[in-house]
């Protein structure tokens, strides 16, 4: 048997082994994916304009999925890096009991904090009220056409948003302004900055903590749905459009937009 096939034999892989390698490359890939979407990060669209004007619609975001994590020991603390929920914080969460009731379970949301756990919350005339005193609110818009209530809670104590969940509507306490809602332990009272046509917690009720995902990282991604091709183009003529369109509808000065 000659040197060369001597060598091939014993000291480098043949064709079975290199598929064997790239097999298992890919495996580790996959793994490291799977690793980084179900601990660390998660990618998540925004599908409405609930969060305008600082988040857009066809944002695509990167959700950190530690920052907010609870420590179930002494060494997660050290190791995971949480920050603890404050006001004015934007949280993504899964759907809460109201909307996972309505078969939306599978649905991903994004708030921002406005009241936490023993705080008492009242709305008048979309001005927020923390504990009685006027909430400095920069992040909070009016557009569109209203759709939710412009109070909370409702000024009989009757007139409750259908979703609102029933066991939260004895949460109300009476101060010189009115009923307020008192949020509970466990829970954070959020609102959308598009006050206007935001469902959040004015209808489906406090967030329980633990229906938190994590904090938005990054925008990786940014789609304006809003600027659409040629519609008499044709099949052949969207298809060769769809670079130029990609690239007129991607809102480039908010890639890498950090939240």
């Amino acid at each position: 048997m000659s040197k060369s096939k001597l060598r091939n034999r014993q000291g480098q892989p043949g064709k079975e082994g290199g598929v064997r390698e790239n097999l298992k490359m890919l495996l580790e890939v996959m793994v490291t994916v799977l690793f980084v979407n179900g601990f660390l990060l998660q990618s998540f669209v925004i599908p409405t304009a609930s969060m305008e004007n600082h988040m857009l619609v066809g944002d695509h975001l990167l959700v950190d999925k530690v920052a907010y994590s609870q420590p179930v020991s002494p060494v997660d603390a050290l190791l995971l890096p949480q920050r603890k929920i404050e006001r004015g914080m934007i949280v993504v969460f899964k759907a809460p009991p109201a909307i996972a009731a309505r078969d939306w379970s599978h649905l991903t949301y994004v708030k921002r904090v406005i009241g936490l756990p023993g705080e008492t919350v009242q709305i008048i005339g979309n001005i927020v009220y923390i504990d009685g005193k006027q909430l400095f609110d920069p992040h909070k818009t009016l557009m569109g056409r209203p759709s939710v209530p412009a109070d909370f809670p409702p000024g009989d104590g009757v007139a409750w948003w259908p979703e609102f969940p029933r066991e939260y509507r004895d949460q109300i306490v009476q101060t010189e302004n009115g009923p307020a809602f008192r949020v509970p332990a466990g829970h954070y009272f959020c609102l959308g900055d598009n006050r206007f046509i935001s469902a959040d917690s004015r209808i489906w009720g406090p967030l329980p903590a633990d229906h938190i995902i994590g904090k938005p990282w990054r925008n990786y991604w940014s789609f304006d749905k809003t600027k659409d091709g040629n519609p008499d183009a044709g099949i052949i003529g969207w298809l060769k459009d769809v670079p130029r369109r990609f690239i007129a509808r991607t809102r480039w000065d908010r890639i890498l937009k950090k939240f």
